[in-house]
């Protein structure tokens, strides 16, 4: 075999191995697909608002698609009209273990409402939808306008296209109030998704009423080494209704794959 064919044969075998050996390739670099930033910012535009829906995927694809506009319609009567409840409760004891904690939290809104907007709800199936992980979105439109225009956008920066709204919450927005839902990652990002949207609904509600009631108790016990214990018993409720709750931009974070959800709406009379 001459030289030139013996080192054919190397270069051919050096190559054959690079590509079996699995040498690791370079890492890709975190980022946020400018398309998917833009799915999920939902701002008021041509006398339309912007509703998104949520469904984990099923194998019959047109059920996933029902599934997924219903919960769209279920946001726009959540749009017209919500109520919301935020109990957080806290016993403090004099032990070492004598510590309880616990929220309850409720949302009330008409589901049978909730029916009659999904043939109101305009999209287009291959252009409105993304799939992330097993949940699929679409994007819909509600021809319904704001009781007055918000112009506010947000700003984006670094490859995650974070939003400025997450570290630097606006107060209000052009008269409305302002809700910032978050929600670390659940075992699908359908419900991470939801339940950073109903944070958000609770996170206006606090700002609108809520009431801290607070009682110590000292009581004797003989079991204890000093003959007597101490609990502190603080409880912090909320309720309220809202009208015109909307939410404007919602951020994926690529990494954690936790949700944030900014929202506004105005106090129902």
């Amino acid at each position: 075999m001459s030289l030139k064919n013996n080192s054919l044969l190397y270069l051919f075998c050096l190559l054959i191995f690079s590509t079996c050996s699995g040498l690791p390739a370079s890492p890709p670099v975190s980022s946020v697909n400018v398309s998917e930033t833009s799915f999920f910012s939902s701002f008021p535009s041509n006398g339309g608002l912007v509703f998104i829906g949520v469904a984990g995927k099923r194998s019959n694809p047109n059920e996933t698609l029902q599934l997924a506009l219903e919960d769209a319609a279920h946001r726009v009567a959540v749009f017209n009209k919500v109520s919301g409840e935020y109990v957080v409760e806290n016993n403090i004891g004099s032990g070492a273990f004598d510590h309880l904690h616990n929220t309850r939290t409720q949302l009330f809104a008409d589901k049978e409402q909730s029916k009659q907007y999904v043939d109101a709800l305009q999209y287009d199936a291959d252009t409105d939808t993304i799939e992330i992980e097993n949940s699929f979105f679409i994007r819909t439109v509600y021809r319904s306008p704001l009781p007055s225009p918000v112009n506010y956008r947000s700003g984006y920066t670094g490859a995650d296209r974070k939003p400025d709204w997450i570290d630097k919450p606006p107060n209000e927005i052009e008269g409305y109030e302002v809700g910032i839902g978050f929600s670390g990652r659940y075992s699908s990002i359908t419900d991470t998704f939801t339940n950073s949207w109903n944070n958000a609904v609770f996170a206006i509600i606090r700002n609108i009423n809520a009431t801290s009631q607070s009682n110590d108790l000292l009581y004797q016990n003989t079991g204890s080494l000093f003959g007597y214990k101490t609990s502190n018993d603080n409880t912090v409720y909320s309720f309220g209704t809202l009208s015109y709750f909307y939410v404007l931009d919602t951020w994926i974070d690529p990494k954690s794959k936790s949700v944030w959800t900014l929202a506004i709406a105005k106090k129902s009379e």
